[in-house]
C-alpha cells in the first residue's frame, strides 16, 4: 500500500511537468480541472490549471473535471518516477481517462 507522502509526492511531480525551468507554463492558455481519482484509497485529488500555470493539488472531488484520471496510487506513483510506461498502462486498462482529445494529446506533457 501507498503511503501518503508518496502519493503527495508523485502529485508535485505531476504539477512541476506543467512547468519548464524558467517557472513558465508548458501549456500557455490552458485552463482546466484535472481530478486525480485513486481508487485503491478512495481519494480523489483535484489540480486546476489557469493559463498553464497549476495550483497546488488538493483533496477535493469536482462535479465536472475537464479531465478525470481514475488509476491506484501505486500506477500514479510508477507513472510519475518512470517505472511505468503511460501508453501501456492507458492500454492494460490500469489508467481511466475521460477527457477530450485534445486533452489527451496535451496531457503527454505530464504523464
Amino acid at each position: 500500500m501507498t503511503d501518503r507522502t508518496e502519493l503527495a509526492a508523485a502529485l508535485d511531480t505531476a504539477r512541476r511537468r506543467l512547468i519548464d525551468a524558467e517557472g513558465h507554463p508548458v501549456i500557455p492558455g490552458w485552463n482546466r480541472q484535472i481530478e486525480y481519482y485513486f481508487s485503491d484509497v478512495d481519494e480523489h485529488w483535484l489540480m486546476a490549471v489557469v493559463d498553464g500555470m497549476p495550483a497546488e493539488p488538493v483533496q477535493e472531488e469536482s462535479d465536472d473535471p475537464d479531465i478525470r484520471i481514475t488509476m491506484s496510487s501505486e500506477t500514479f506513483i510508477g507513472l510519475m518516477n518512470g517505472t511505468i510506461n503511460g501508453l501501456k498502462a492507458v492500454t492494460s486498462g490500469k489508467v481511466r481517462v475521460k477527457a477530450s482529445m485534445a486533452d489527451m494529446r496535451q496531457m503527454q506533457v505530464f504523464m
